[in-house]
């Protein structure tokens, strides 16, 4: 079961107890987050107060605790007495992305996903670096596919970012590791263990478990992509803290052949003949469900995860068995066919620091079906029926009465264009092979930990970029929206942020739209992809 309440962390000035607890707001409609300074006042002295991450939407507080002796209790178990309210907020040049911007914390409202539109939406749960802090959680993106969630990175903490947001841990299939720096991998353990402990309750359930062997099969697996070094990393720590892994197949993919696999240790003199602790095996460490398997790269510097086969004539008519309880004939690219939708995964490789290999993705889905003019259809010979999916995908059909042939151009009356997300994470310098695969991506996902008067040096010193750069990049490539994240730990206040995307605008010279991210926003991408022509910001 999923809680609807949640915790939001409060700092107080002159003393007063630095958290607060509250509940989610019941109104998540037009709940846009943007970056922004936040005021409230507390529960048991009325003080003003600053929310510890300023670029949450003003908190509203409803019913204020009557006595300060239950506060503690009340912050432990994480309910509350107060309601809070989102309120519609921007940084100005942001128009153009408001109905594209939401909060993805859990409501009872939200929980149903009323109205909302799941086939791509981008969730974030940590915005950023280093250690986890009062204003933000340390990375973690989730990419949510209708029925199916993909997480990059998971970093500290990101198990109870989950628990707050709308995101079922069941519901993630995959996860990709950019790179082993602890603020991007001491999360996975504890990411894992929830997934398991999310199918474990689903399955005792006699209700939901026939259900879930359809969606899942007996045994659901999860997928974990990443640098060498990655298995080895789950299996230690599971190992020496007892973790038990049930109920869940674990497939850990390394990305090998890069420059970096090494590790640092393989860069250092004085370690140079000993026994690779990235690349070894170590059966004392092995776990029965949690399997290790190599991923070469191709000759063009980039690693194929996935790579679904063209929809053919006969692929469309055999159709996809997932989903056809619904009684519903699902095509391998229906945007409503949860975990058996697959689409385009590639992964190359990122300059982050010598010695530590890192590793940029892109996902993007399969050609969408288009729209079909029903009674135009009709009157050239086709009643409903598995010919229109056909005709949806671009191939063409005979008549009912097999006189004549049906061509796709003839009835579609509205067609869509791949959606597209490219996440980098951290980085100094982005090379051609992973530029390439991020040309007119949707949403690109870039760090801003520096800013532009950083100069290039502490930029190769800190293996990090600017936003600036990210603007440029963004430019230079294609990209319809870029997401700042990974924000530094002095990266506080609407001015602050409000620089950073300032300086991405000058780098960007208007050619994407910038948002600053911040937890828990969610950024959705319509069917057919971003089309700001016309839009001013």
């Amino acid at each position: 079961m999923r809680r609807s309440s949640g915790i939001i962390a409060q700092r107080v000035k002159n003393g007063v107890h630095p958290h607060i607890t509250s509940s989610v707001g019941h109104n998540h409609k037009r709940a846009l987050l943007r970056p922004l300074s936040a005021a409230g006042h507390c529960l048991n002295s009325g003080n003003p107060i600053h929310t510890c991450n300023s670029h949450h939407a003003p908190l509203r507080a409803h019913k204020p605790c009557d006595n300060s002796h239950h506060f503690q209790r009340q912050m432990r178990q994480y309910g509350s007495k107060m309601r809070v309210e989102l309120e519609e907020q921007a940084l100005p040049g942001m128009e153009a992305m408001q109905p594209y911007l939401r909060s993805c914390l859990t409501s009872d409202e939200a929980s149903k996903n009323v109205g909302m539109d799941m086939e791509f939406a981008v969730s974030f749960l940590g915005t950023g670096g280093g250690a986890p802090g009062m204003h933000r959680n340390a990375s973690c993106t989730a990419l949510r596919l209708g029925g199916q969630t993909y997480l990059f990175d998971a970093a500290e903490g990101t198990s109870r970012q989950l628990e707050f947001s709308r995101i079922a841990p069941m519901s993630i299939s995959k996860i990709f590791i950019s790179h082993l720096h602890g603020d991007h991998v001491y999360g996975l353990p504890s990411a894992i263990l929830s997934i398991v402990t999310s199918h474990k309750v689903t399955m005792s359930n006699p209700q939901e478990k026939a259900k879930h062997a359809i969606e899942h099969g007996q045994r659901p697996t999860l997928e974990i992509y990443g640098p060498p070094g990655l298995y080895n990393y789950i299996t230690m720590v599971l190992t020496l803290s007892c973790g038990k892994i049930n109920y869940l197949n674990v497939h850990v993919t390394e990305l090998v052949g890069g420059k970096q696999e090494q590790g640092p240790m393989a860069s250092r003199p004085k370690t140079r003949g000993r026994r690779n602790i990235f690349l070894s095996h170590y059966p004392e460490i092995g776990t029965p469900l949690v399997t290790r398997q190599y991923l070469e790269r191709n000759a063009d510097g980039v690693w194929v995860i996935d790579e679904p086969e063209p929809i053919t004539s006969d692929l469309a008519k055999n159709g996809v068995s997932v989903g056809r309880q619904d009684g519903f004939h699902r095509l391998p690219n229906d945007v409503n066919l949860g975990v058996g939708r697959r689409l385009h995964i590639k992964a190359a490789e990122l300059d982050h620091l010598t010695g530590v290999q890192t590793f940029g993705y892109t996902v993007e889905e399969q050609k969408p079906p288009g729209t079909i003019d029903v009674e135009k259809a009709k009157a050239l010979g086709i009643e409903p029926s598995k010919k229109y999916g056909l005709l949806k995908c671009g191939i063409s059909v005979p008549t009912d009465d097999g006189t004549g042939e049906v061509h796709p151009d003839q009835v579609i009356i509205k067609s869509f264009r791949p959606r597209k997300i490219a996440v980098l994470s951290d980085h100094r310098r982005v090379p051609t092979e992973m530029a390439d695969l991020c040309r007119n991506a949707d949403i690109l996902v870039h760090e801003a930990t520096l800013r532009k008067s950083d100069g290039l040096s502490k930029i190769k010193m800190r293996g990090h970029n600017t936003a600036f750069n990210a603007g440029v990049f963004a430019r230079e490539t294609g990209c319809k929206v870029v997401a700042l994240n990974h924000f530094g730990g002095t990266s506080i206040g609407n001015e602050y942020v409000g620089t950073l995307v300032a300086e991405a605008r000058e780098g960007n010279q208007r050619a994407s739209q910038i948002i600053a991210t911040h937890d828990f926003m969610e950024v959705y991408v319509p069917r057919g992809g971003y089309d700001f022509a016309g839009e001013e910001e």
